[in-house]
């Protein structure tokens, strides 16, 4: 089974992604790992994004274990988490050549049971089992995604920039309100786990 979770930040994509993975014994791929990873790496090593630069970034081990992630065996969790890198993986998400290279490196990772969180998973993964658009209120993603209005803005600018796509055959849901639970049940239950 392959399912997908997209929405803006602060919806809850990677908390349900994670709890979802563990519960259905999926393999969990998060387009925001590979955004803020690069986001990091350009910003550390002042790099450009160019040709050579994504020739360097595919020989990379980007990895995901017990919600930590590692960069060429290092926890590099700390660093990608900050407010500042997760505006600069907005921006940098909207550059084709970190598209393409985010979009090769999860269609390869994919297997035949997955779950894929980021932006626009539901449309570049048509062929999934499942896809959901998870939507909250301004004032709840606030509060989940850590962040001042402003900086949310900031990203919703970035994230909108690129002009966030849903497929037809979305299923949308609202989490305003709702516990990691009672979403995750949700979503369950219209897969009829």
């Amino acid at each position: 089974m392959v399912i997908t979770l997209d929405g803006l930040s602060g919806t809850g994509k990677s908390s349900i992604s994670t709890l979802l993975a563990k519960d259905l014994n999926l393999k969990q791929i998060s387009s925001g790992d590979y955004f803020r990873t690069y986001a990091y790496l350009l910003e550390k090593n002042n790099l450009d994004i160019n040709e050579d630069t994504i020739k360097y970034f595919k020989t990379l081990n980007i990895e995901r274990l017990n919600g930590r992630l590692y960069l060429n065996g290092e926890d590099i969790t700390s660093h990608i988490k900050t407010k500042n890198n997760n505006i600069e993986s907005a921006r940098i998400a909207n550059d084709k050549l970190i598209q393409d290279l985010v979009d090769e490196i999860e269609h390869r990772e994919l297997t035949s049971n997955s779950i894929i969180d980021g932006r626009d998973v539901g449309v570049r993964f048509s062929d999934a089992d499942f896809k959901f658009f998870l939507t909250a209120s301004d004032t709840n993603r606030l509060t989940r995604a850590n962040m001042t209005e402003d900086e949310i803005k900031e990203r919703d600018k970035w994230d909108l920039k690129g002009n966030i796509r849903k497929s037809n055959d979305i299923i949308e849901i609202n989490t305003d309100g709702k516990t990691l639970g009672e979403i995750e049940k949700e979503i369950l239950d219209i897969i009829g786990e």
